[in-house]
């Protein structure tokens, strides 16, 4: 697990997250043994005792713009869509169960959680701002 935490930082590192603002991805973990099968419980395992309003979405639906590429970017742009691309293939190979919830709306808390093989549950947070 240790090595899986480390490979996730090195992809995420310096990625930042655009929406109408612009925020880091955030790596965390959960133990193994938990059970997530909707958002209440996933707030629940994360430490957040609210009952809000949980959306869960895709993966690629969450991704879908941050891994576009189009002629028109500068190299640094079309750098950053590829790794972007090359996060989110880590994730899908790496971790089982992959979803995304996202919680709260305008200044909206998201998180990326998948099983690992050793049952722990690592993923990505990022806050996205949306008005």
């Amino acid at each position: 697990m240790v090595s899986l935490r480390s490979e996730l930082e090195q992809a995420a590192q310096g990625l930042l997250f655009v929406s109408e603002s612009e925020f880091p991805l955030e790596v965390f973990t959960l133990p193994a043994g938990l059970s997530i099968t909707s958002g209440a419980d996933f707030l629940k395992a994360f430490g957040d005792s609210r009952q809000p309003e949980v959306e869960k979405v895709t993966l690629a639906y969450f991704f879908r713009n941050m891994g576009r590429m189009s002629p028109d970017q500068d190299p640094a742009q079309q750098i950053t869509a590829q790794r972007f691309v090359a996060l989110q293939q880590w994730l899908e190979t790496n971790l089982q169960e992959v979803r995304v919830y996202r919680v709260g709306q305008i200044q909206v808390q998201t998180y990326v959680v998948g099983k690992a093989p050793d049952g722990t549950w690592l993923g990505l947070k990022t806050t996205l701002i949306e008005t």
